[in-house]
């Protein structure tokens, strides 16, 4: 059963975070802009320099793990988003804790729509969810944001 209380926990995390760290990228990218569609699979936008933009917010240290992970609908939709001229950038963003700190630790992954990634089934199962297929972005690609 669907723990709903951490599901709701989760995204409220993940929405804070897309507040806070809209300023950064805007810092980069100027005239970058949330997106409010509800089943947008990218957090923002930036429409003059056609980039979409994932936010990915984790409770855990950058070198916890060896990959870092993401829904594959993500990776689709943003290489058929390239691929029909929609968009010529995408780019993840990871939102990691600094270790021993509550501090925040911002890395990227620019997805250039040719590399073969690992894809593995797996899934929030503390939440109860499903597997999914997810890509798997080796922590060495990571670039400090």
């Amino acid at each position: 059963m669907p723990d709903l209380l951490m599901k709701k926990d989760d995204l409220k995390f993940g929405f804070d975070n897309e507040n806070k760290l809209l300023e950064s990228i805007n810092h980069k990218f100027p005239d970058t802009v949330k997106r409010f569609e509800k089943f947008s699979h990218f957090d923002f936008r930036n429409d003059t320099l056609k980039i979409d933009f994932e936010l990915k917010s984790r409770r855990i240290y950058k070198g916890r793990y060896d990959t870092v992970f993401f829904a594959e609908c993500k990776l689709i939709d943003g290489r058929n988003r390239m691929k029909n001229g929609i968009t010529d950038r995408v780019i993840y963003v990871f939102n990691f804790e600094e270790e021993n700190t509550k501090n925040r630790d911002v890395w990227y992954w620019e997805d250039n729509g040719t590399d073969d990634l690992e894809i593995s089934m797996c899934g929030n199962y503390q939440r109860g969810e499903v597997a999914k297929p997810l890509v798997n972005i080796p922590i060495k690609n990571l670039k400090r944001f």
